[in-house]
């Protein structure tokens, strides 16, 4: 019988991997008393095996200590090494995470590229349904929070990237908030924290315009609906149409964010786009330069609108999520800026915003 030995990081004893249960995944949900259930989905060793994972719930005080109760029902050792996902009921996420998420930092078995995430209900009820073409709930969620925060809407929602922001004065964490329907688990949208806490959630759009704020990595296609009333004179067959929807891939993007005033405080967003037209609901009059000016206008019209509703919401709630704080902190000798001092500040400051939006490409044949 081959046997394979593993070598977890931090770790000097070897593992017989055969010898282990191997989470994936791992699921918290507030309980009373101030207890919490711990849900584990599995990864089975045996390629024979009709069922890919297994899936184990405990309940205790702590992590560490649900994973103590784990292990009294197990044949094998669980260890959390292959942890891809940890996911947090949205209840528990409210009344805060961050003495988890500080747990699974200082475990040595794990990784700090491990993805956090929020469930809508509670995270027992994600991992524990039977999913028609999901044999795997972890891997998959991995899988699906991997390719969304590296192409598309989410800002990266690492381990790394929670505490970095929570510890940071001047900037708060975001994670993706999930939801299941049916057979199906989609990103709902963001969950936006304040000192810890889950205090409101974000939509997908709005994860689109965070990440675009941030600079990170370029955000994927974005759709929108423009007024058509300015662009009718370049509609082709010009109609009834109250909007112009449009869908674009951004090619290129830049913000930067300018301290103005600092008793206010009083800042400027400046976004500057390049985007490939992909679709547009009406034919138009791309031959004329003036008709793509005119498209350009629009569409940095509703960004700028868009962002500054985002902006509104996060101000609303104290969740300063772009890290407006941190722009503060930089310029602003001797501040001695703290949280509790920089959430009031956010919440009535003065946010300008400007967008510059360019078509690289329209798809029209010239």
């Amino acid at each position: 019988m081959l046997c394979i030995v593993v070598l977890f990081s931090g770790c000097v004893k070897p593992f017989i991997l055969e010898n282990l249960a191997l989470s994936i995944i791992i699921g918290y949900d507030s309980l009373e008393n101030e207890r919490i259930l711990t849900t584990s989905v599995l990864q089975k060793i045996d390629p024979s095996a009709r069922e890919k994972t297994q899936v184990v719930a405990s309940t205790a005080f702590t992590s560490r200590g649900s994973r103590i109760s784990s292990n009294r029902e197990l044949s094998k050792y669980l260890v959390g090494g292959q942890v891809r996902v940890v996911m947090y009921g949205k209840k528990l996420a409210s009344k805060g995470i961050i003495d988890l998420v500080d747990t699974l930092s200082r475990d040595p078995t794990l990784g700090d590229m491990i993805y956090l995430c929020v469930s809508d209900e509670e995270a027992s009820h994600i991992l524990t349904h039977r999913y028609r073409e999901i044999s795997n709930i972890g891997m998959y969620l991995y899988e699906n929070l991997k390719q969304n925060s590296e192409r598309e809407e989410l800002p990266s929602p690492t381990i790394q990237d929670f505490l970095r922001d929570y510890y940071s004065e001047g900037k708060d964490p975001v994670v993706p908030l999930l939801k299941r329907r049916g057979n199906e688990v989609y990103i709902k949208g963001l969950a936006l924290f304040h000192d810890g806490h889950m205090v409101h959630e974000a939509s997908p759009r709005q994860g689109y315009l965070l990440k675009l704020l941030l600079n990170t990595r370029k955000p994927g296609y974005f759709e929108l609906a423009t007024d058509a009333e300015p662009l009718t004179k370049y509609l082709k067959h010009s109609g009834k149409e109250n909007e112009v929807k449009i869908v674009f891939g951004t090619v290129k993007s830049s913000s930067k964010i300018k301290l103005l005033d600092s008793k206010t405080p009083e800042f400027t967003v400046s976004v500057s786009m390049f985007g490939d037209l992909q679709e547009i609901s009406t034919p138009y009059s791309f031959d004329k330069p003036e008709a793509i000016t005119a498209l350009e206008n629009e569409i940095g019209k509703k960004l700028k609108e868009e962002i500054e509703t985002f902006m509104a919401s996060l101000q609303k709630h104290e969740a300063d999520a772009v890290g407006f704080g941190e722009i503060y902190r930089s310029k602003v000798r001797n501040s001695k800026l703290t949280k509790d001092k920089w959430h009031p500040m956010f919440k009535e400051a003065k946010i300008n915003v400007r967008v510059n939006f360019k078509l690289r490409h329209t798809g029209a044949i010239e």
